[in-house]
């Protein structure tokens, strides 16, 4: 039977959506503010994005410059070739590999496949969320554990979370925003003690960046049989961001099914063509991760002498505590040229990405600057759903929402079964609050019967949800 999907462009980064969550607090994520577009000619100080300062490796873009010519002719239509290099690359079978348009497309592969109303996942918090918000939208409960006090993903507690209706186990290694890592051994003993019927989805995104001994990919739990499915990106490493290119490696049955999702063509001829080249180029990897030691050893030094407490990170990010808002600090930054990121419920912490020396240099003296002035002024606006009245309500309730920048906002309601029912806002709003009123009516202009509706707001990246009850 085939499975009725929903829209999910209003619920691709939300983290609470749909009535069987499972909601822990700390959840939410605040954006910076001020955040404004770029100029593509101008990205000095966009440390917000993970992004690869070094960019794409010459032989990527010798690749991609000979595509272009070719750009008329329609792509390898299921990307044979490049899930070749990539089977080749990691020792498997070429039917073991699925590419697509980033790992976001994947992750969305993934969800789509497997979870249906009624399954359940079990992922940390804080961590990168988007398999969840998936699982949201496809009508699955998701279960979130809190990462452990040196803020790892405690496998221990993941294991005791799985319960009689859990699908997918969704876990980010090294995870982010933290930049930690769980250890081989523990994986090992967690994999082991995996109930029948589990499916282990593994984000290694930031894999190249690692250096500990005790980190290990988990490709190796899929070449000896265990229901795992990895997940890689080239926007990180490879420094193919906006070329969006991601894969899986997972059984043969597991890749069967996933691809029966995908649409075809999906990855363009010079997305397939960069891919291909960057696997053949070993040294611009070198040099990345290169850069991005040197880059943190600037941070690490920064901090210890501000005397700000860091989380160790082997990513090309690292979180490190203001003692102060993240926010407001993160505001002063953006004014001055340096992007980053706030908020998963850690609200005196700020994420900031590796990037080139100057960039370095030039965010910490901005830090150092804005923490001697003992900067403490009024909170800048963040982003959020503030409160719904009346609730219950039977003609018409007010929605209350915080802006953080100006980017479009899109609020929408959902019912129970997670159809739209009316969007209320799809437009660019100032930063603050905002009073937006919904009237209990439909697209069509109809009454909506009595229930349970879902309010969604997204902002950029950011999503929240909260629930509202109408009563005729």
């Amino acid at each position: 039977m085939g499975k009725n999907r929903m829209s999910r462009r209003e619920f691709l980064q939300a983290s609470v959506a749909g009535l069987s969550f499972v909601y822990l607090p700390g959840v939410g994520r605040v954006k910076a503010s001020p955040f404004e577009s770029f100029d593509s000619e101008d990205t000095y100080g966009r440390l917000c994005f993970n992004e690869n300062p070094l960019g794409p490796s010459h032989l990527a873009l010798e690749a991609m410059r000979a595509a272009a010519y070719e750009g008329h002719r329609y792509p390898d239509w299921f990307s044979s070739t490049l899930e070749g290099k990539i089977a080749e690359h990691h020792d498997v079978s070429s039917s073991m590999i699925c590419a697509g348009t980033g790992a976001t497309e994947i992750i969305r592969l993934v969800a789509d496949t497997f979870l249906y109303p009624g399954d359940e996942v079990v992922t940390a918090t804080p961590t990168y969320s988007q398999l969840a918000s998936e699982a949201t939208s496809n009508g699955a409960a998701v279960v979130h554990v809190p990462v452990n006090e040196r803020y790892i993903i405690d496998l221990n507690m993941i294991r005791a979370a799985i319960g009689p209706k859990t699908k997918l186990i969704s876990l980010v290694n090294p995870n982010n925003p933290q930049g930690t890592i769980f250890t081989m051994q523990d994986m090992r003993i967690f994999m082991n003690s995996l109930p029948t019927g589990v499916i282990v989805v593994v984000d290694e995104a930031y894999h190249h960046y690692v250096h500990s001994p005790y980190y290990e990919s988990c490709i190796r739990y899929v070449k000896e049989g265990f229901p795992m499915i990895a997940i890689r990106t080239f926007s990180k490493a490879y420094g193919l961001a906006g070329v969006r290119i991601g894969y899986s490696v997972a059984s043969v049955g597991y890749t069967s099914m996933i691809q029966s999702s995908q649409n075809i063509g999906m990855v363009s001829r010079l997305g397939q063509a960069a891919a291909i080249a960057s696997l053949n180029d070993i040294d611009h990897v070198d040099s990345t991760v290169s850069l991005n030691d040197r880059a943190k050893e600037i941070l690490m030094n920064g901090f210890s002498a501000l005397q700000l407490e860091y989380i160790p990170s082997e990513t090309n990010f690292m979180m490190f505590d203001t003692g102060m808002s993240a926010a407001s600090v993160a505001s002063q930054l953006a004014s001055r040229g340096y992007h980053v990121r706030v908020g998963w419920g850690m609200p005196r912490h700020i994420r900031v990405s590796t990037g080139t020396m100057d960039e370095m240099y030039g965010f910490i003296n901005a830090l150092q600057e804005i923490l001697g002035q003992n900067f403490l002024k009024d909170e800048p606006p963040t982003f959020g759903l503030s409160r719904v009245h009346p609730n219950p309500f039977t003609q018409q309730c007010t929605i209350q929402i915080s802006t953080s920048s100006s980017e479009r906002v899109r609020l929408a309601i959902y019912d129970a079964a997670g159809r739209m029912v009316k969007s209320l806002v799809n437009d660019v709003l100032a930063p603050g609050l905002h009073d937006i009123v919904w009237d209990g009516r439909d697209v069509h202009g109809r009454d909506a019967a009595s229930g349970l509706y879902i309010i969604n707001l997204t902002q950029g990246e950011f999503a929240t949800s909260t629930r509202v009850t109408l009563v005729r």
